[in-house]
């Protein structure tokens, strides 16, 4: 058998849709971490900047001629303080690139570091994000979050460009349910009317679609139902 007969033989085997749909899910996370990285470099490049201009300001004091002793320990503790942020808002961001499928994090928490991670793109989409999640003790895993969520919202973002409130609530599911909860994402009914508009220009940036955030909810066992101006998330239990 020839290589180019086996790469057709293998082309051949159909591919089982688990595969095929854990795949466009990997495609979306990368995706949705593209649209991410400026805000997480800008958050890197903006906790070293104040290490950065200490470090000016601690050298120059350690090369004068007459070198404040006081002034340079004051200095190094507080360039130690700064150091220490700067790691963690280091560490945070490269946790974007590996979430914990086992961690689990407050639903009314997470809705605002969404909102906080996607403040530009919804100010561009003329979208206010408005946290109705009441319920301080409701949870979800951390890779739900980074994923389907966030790649949820950017879909609002990139559908529904003619601006609205889009309102974020959570509905505790019944005891019998094999549901934890559902999240519920919706423009609020003033802005029902509006139809989305064409974005001007050429983005550089790669859309979300829907297909992208149903592949993401179904790899990590989220029902998903969709419609005009609202998304339903059905969260599954630990």
């Amino acid at each position: 058998m020839t290589s180019e007969t086996f790469l057709q033989a293998v082309d051949a085997v159909p591919t089982p849709p688990k595969i095929v749909n854990d795949r466009l899910a990997e495609a979306a996370r990368y995706a949705v971490l593209g649209r991410l990285l400026p805000v997480l470099r800008h958050d890197v490049a903006g906790s070293m900047q104040p290490v950065r201009m200490l470090l000016l300001v601690l050298e120059r004091r350690v090369q004068g001629t007459d070198p404040d002793l006081a002034a340079i320990r004051k200095s190094v503790m507080s360039l130690s303080a700064l150091t220490k942020q700067a790691a963690a808002v280091c560490l945070s961001a490269l946790g974007w690139t590996d979430v914990s499928e086992d961690l689990h994090v407050s639903l009314r928490d997470s809705v605002d570091e969404a909102a906080k991670f996607l403040a530009l793109e919804l100010s561009v989409s003329a979208l206010v994000l408005v946290n109705g999640v009441a319920d301080d003790s409701a949870t979800a895993p951390q890779s739900f979050f980074r994923s389907v969520f966030m790649g949820a919202l950017l879909a609002f973002c990139d559908q529904h460009v003619a601006g609205g409130t889009l309102e974020v609530t959570f509905q505790e599911a019944a005891t019998h349910s094999q549901f934890s909860g559902q999240l519920q994402l919706r423009m609020l009914p003033s802005d029902a009317g509006k139809l989305p508009a064409s974005p001007d220009g050429v983005r550089n940036d790669r859309m979300i679609g829907w297909p992208d955030v149903l592949a993401m909810a179904e790899s990590c066992g989220v029902k998903m139902v969709q419609g005009d101006g609202w998304l339903t998330l059905d969260l599954p239990k630990r």
